[in-house]
């Protein structure tokens, strides 16, 4: 683009999938940090970035995922119940059921990076106490919307080949499941 801004692919343009366009996300979320006062904070916000996901991902144990799995109720109501990041909510249910359908062994098409990203982002929303405390009004669910925002930007192909798996496996399950408008129906 003119502007130094990169085209936006033509495959995400319009994209049904789901997913959240993250590159625009994390510019609104830029422009709101830029907008905070306190500098410590808005340093604090400004650290995340694809390297401090991949940096923490790193750390992520199978206790941890785990955890995801045993708590994915408290983190969904995160997403639905927290302002700052209940436009999320979506995704943030596509990365637990990501999570839940690797660890119950019915999806093994996922690179462990990607597991490992996926589950730092939804334990970061869990906890309180992070870069900067939910606690704080306005600013305190930024990092948590910064950090989800940049984990599906990074594993934004994983999601899609996921939620390519999960259509299948819906329509294998029961492929007799048709709506009134579907084929095979006649109308009278």
């Amino acid at each position: 683009m003119a502007d130094g801004q990169p085209t936006p692919s033509p495959a995400r343009q319009g994209d049904p999938s789901g997913i959240a366009p993250s590159a625009s996300g994390c510019a609104r979320l830029r422009e709101r940090i830029q907008g905070v006062r306190d500098t410590r904070l808005a340093d604090r916000l400004a650290q995340i970035d694809a390297e401090f996901v991949r940096e923490n991902a790193r750390r992520i144990t199978e206790a941890d995922l785990d955890t995801v799995v045993d708590r994915a109720e408290a983190i969904e109501a995160r997403f639905r119940n927290d302002g700052g990041i209940r436009r999320l909510l979506d995704e943030g249910r596509l990365l637990l059921g990501l999570v839940r359908d690797v660890r119950a062994g019915r999806y093994r098409c996922l690179p462990v990076w990607t597991l490992s990203a996926v589950g730092f982002a939804l334990l970061y929303v869990l906890n309180p106490f992070d870069l900067v405390p939910d606690a704080l009004p306005v600013v305190g669910l930024l990092d948590d919307a910064a950090v989800v925002s940049v984990c599906l930007s990074l594993v934004e192909q994983d999601l899609q080949d996921y939620q390519a798996w999960r259509r299948a496996s819906r329509n294998e399950e029961d492929p007799t499941d048709r709506d009134a408008s579907g084929p095979g129906l006649i109308s009278s």
